[in-house]
């Protein structure tokens, strides 16, 4: 066996969630668990997996779009 079993509360923990969060995500499907009786128990791999399918692509600003950075003359806009 590769590991300890995480807890609902350390798996939270590693990923900065509320314990409520994981605990329904466990039950609806979005991560993988291991369910021992009534008990349910995390790999640390499959987290990391959980974190690497969340990863956002950086993307660049579209062909065409200019970003004009705001003017910096001492004088404030009026509204």
């Amino acid at each position: 066996m590769s590991g300890r079993l995480l807890t609902t509360r350390e798996a939270a923990e590693l990923l900065n969630v509320p314990e409520r969060w994981v605990a329904d995500a466990a039950r609806a499907g979005p991560i993988r668990c291991t369910k021992i009786g009534k008990h349910v128990r995390f790999r640390a791999e499959h987290i990391e997996e959980l974190i690497a399918a969340g990863e956002q692509p950086v993307t660049a600003a579209p062909a065409g779009l200019t970003v004009v950075p705001p003017r910096r003359n001492g004088s404030r806009s009026r509204l």
